[in-house]
């Protein structure tokens, strides 16, 4: 499997890594990951429901009582319900909430491991940010709920910005697209809704803000569905340089220093060096011994790797591997900072698979879309600001009453500290619409974040109109 693919800790590697689609295996995974096995109230139901190809099981609650306090936590409700505007239109606040909501359910899952957790099992948003250590990205904010805001801001222009482009080019959606928007929307009333004794409107009320109503969260999806369609014309009509497909091959086996102490970093690099000198300047010795080394446990991770210089690798691997004096042959141990040592070597040059050609394209895109965003190319700003997120209990592992994991999440896992059902069942109307490769807008966020021409750290909520007044 490609590196910084494999395990949870080697995103770190991956600088800028490329989203094909919010997975929806992954997501109908969470509904139980959390806890193991989910316990119900006496009063629950469980109402399995098919929805093309893939069966689910939703946990349905008495939802009585319940809202966006007792579903997220009692942060995130101040940051729902802002209204913006977007070349001078008001922005669907059902809109603005689904993406909002999407950024905290997806920062919620590192709660506890990147991100400090509360009590309730979420994001600490209140917290400060500690510039000890963090990336220049981010230490530009103070709090984690500013650095949310401005995350979640950059999804939903993105969002905005796509079906812009994609109006101007004059995209729909099929007959077909329409009905699996149909099957979304019925299944949210059959296998929520209808067992809970509630509306539609009331049903997607708790999960997506007051006054969501199935007309406003359908025109959600629809523009979700665009947005997705616009990016998969825009990879099927990208004219790729050969430069950008024609990247160094390394061969590599990383000793991670897994536990980040001075003795298991002399552990990784007494391990990568003792590779090195068995290898003895030969790629195929380097193949056995390094594959040997993996099975034996020895090596965190062995394989080999296309190289992009595009910024998606890390930055010491990356220099390795475009070195212009690189031969075929050469071996070597490198030190990465994020995960220890490297014994790497230099196959030669291969041109990267289908799946990374649609990453570079789409990279592309949204370095377009990013940089419109830094420009402020478009109208996008909201005049109600943001309170600082009510201080909450930090989790306590003394005194622990929510479930955790021993290890890191799963990529793509979502809420590594909470075990509320309600969030399980949000996560299974985002599964249900993760059904399209929405890899347009989910790489936008995170690449404008890694990028090291960022302006400043004033929010868009704040910033001038500088494209004329509403």
């Amino acid at each position: 499997m490609a590196l910084g693919m494999e395990m949870f800790k080697m995103r770190k590697l991956i600088g800028s890594i490329i989203s094909v689609s919010i997975c929806a295996s992954v997501l109908f995974t969470a509904c139980t990951s959390n806890t193991g096995e989910g316990t119900l109230p006496s009063d629950s139901s469980v109402a399995t429901q098919a929805m093309g190809d893939l069966t689910y099981t939703i946990e349905t609650l008495n939802l009585s009582g319940q809202n966006t306090s007792t579903v997220y936590g009692s942060q995130l409700p101040g940051y729902l319900n802002h209204q913006y505007y977007f070349e001078g239109q008001p922005v669907s606040l059902t809109e603005s909430n689904f993406y909002f909501i999407d950024t905290f359910t997806d920062f919620t899952q590192y709660a506890g491991y990147y991100y400090p957790a509360t009590s309730e099992g979420f994001i600490d948003l209140s917290a400060p940010i500690e510039t000890t250590g963090g990336t220049d990205e981010i230490n530009q904010y103070s709090t984690y709920g500013d650095f949310y805001v401005s995350y979640a801001e950059e999804m939903l222009e993105s969002a905005l910005i796509i079906n812009k482009l994609a109006a101007e080019d004059g995209i729909t959606l099929s007959d077909e697209t329409q009905a699996e928007i149909d099957s979304v929307m019925n299944n949210i009333s059959s296998s929520g809704a209808a067992p809970a004794g509630l509306s539609v409107d009331e049903y997607l009320s708790i999960y997506y803000g007051e006054g969501t109503t199935e007309e406003s969260f359908r025109a959600t999806i629809e523009r979700y569905y665009i947005a997705d369609v616009y990016t998969q014309a825009w990879i099927d009509s990208y004219e790729f340089d050969e430069s950008e497909i024609t990247v160094p091959n390394i061969r590599y086996a990383l000793f991670a220093d897994m536990e980040g102490t001075p003795e298991s970093l002399a552990a990784a690099q007494e391990a990568a060096d003792a590779l090195y000198a068995e290898a003895d300047g030969n790629l195929d010795t380097f193949a056995v011994e390094g594959a040997l080394a993996y099975t034996n446990g020895t090596c965190y991770q062995y394989g080999e790797i296309p190289t992009p210089n595009d910024g998606s690798i890390d930055a010491v691997f990356t220099e390795w591997a475009w070195d212009e004096s690189r031969e075929v042959g050469d071996i070597d141990v490198i030190y990465t900072e994020n995960f220890g040592y490297f014994v790497v070597g230099y196959v030669g040059t291969t041109e990267v698979d289908d799946a990374t050609k649609d990453q570079i394209a789409v990279a592309a895109l949204s370095h377009e879309i990013s940089d419109a965003i830094d420009n402020n190319t478009y109208n996008f700003y909201t005049d109600i600001a943001f309170e600082p997120a009510p201080t909450v209990p930090e989790i306590s592992y003394d005194d622990m009453t929510i479930p955790t994991q021993t290890s890191a999440p799963v990529e793509g896992q979502v809420g590594g500290m909470t075990g509320s059902k309600a969030l399980d069942i949000v996560l299974i109307i985002f599964a249900a619409v993760g059904g399209v490769a929405i890899i347009g807008l989910a790489v936008v966020g995170a690449m404008s974040f890694t990028k090291n021409n960022k302006q400043d750290s004033t929010k868009k909520s704040t910033k001038e109109k500088s494209n004329g007044d509403n």
